[in-house]
């Protein structure tokens, strides 16, 4: 079945790049000791999160919202892009925490995402009325995955790459940027996955004295 990408106007303006938006959408998969935990399994579940992330308006939302249902492949094509974006840039994200590049593949999909991303603007005049607006012409999904990979590329080009961690806790995994002053953080949050993973050194110890103390 041919996939109708549809080309619509929508009066939304351009949302602001923001090297936080990849690590945002890296982290709608949730690990809680181990086990994940999808936030934008769903169709309409993930376009309300693209529209409170000022990638989506109101009407593009609802637009998409019905061709989806329309059309189930077509949601279900939708959403594996998606996630296909958010594995890649946990990846990424892991390669860098390990002190590696990205692979010339990974660097390779990202150009792709954003090329599938290209849209144009248009002068629009209101109906009965002597004013016009510029409007964004493009597929509205495509545009907001380019958002969200625009936004690691230029972190990766324009920051310091060397702060994108993953948690050290593996149980977790969460992205994130580390803006500490040393950039050595280990843990998305030390009171939490820091403090466990301090309290399961703590026990790991433990256990062993009994058997150095017996062989003693």
């Amino acid at each position: 079945m041919v996939s109708t990408m549809m080309k619509t106007q929508d009066l939304l303006p351009e949302p602001p790049q923001s090297d936080e938006l990849f690590v945002t959408f890296a982290n709608t998969l949730e690990y809680t000791r181990g086990v994940p935990s999808d936030h934008v399994a769903e169709p309409a579940v993930l376009l309300a999160w693209l529209k409170e992330n000022g990638l989506l308006s109101e009407r593009g939302r609802a637009m998409e919202t019905q061709r989806l249902l329309r059309d189930p492949a077509e949601a279900e094509r939708r959403l594996e892009r998606f996630r296909y974006l958010r594995n890649l840039v946990h990846a990424i994200a892991e390669r860098v925490n390990d002190g590696h590049p990205p692979t010339r593949d990974q660097i390779r999909d990202l150009n792709h995402i954003l090329r599938h991303g290209l849209h144009y603007h248009q002068l629009v005049s209101q109906a009965g009325e002597n004013r016009y607006s510029v409007a964004q012409v493009g597929d509205h999904l495509d545009q907001a995955r380019a958002t969200i990979a625009s936004s690691l590329a230029n972190f990766l080009a324009q920051d310091d790459p060397h702060r994108l961690h993953t948690c050290a806790n593996d149980g977790c995994r969460e992205v994130f940027i580390d803006r500490s002053p040393t950039g050595r953080r280990r843990w998305c949050n030390m009171r939490i996955c820091g403090n466990r993973a301090k309290v399961a050194r703590h026990r790991s110890r433990a256990r062993r004295l009994p058997a150095k103390s017996a062989a003693h």
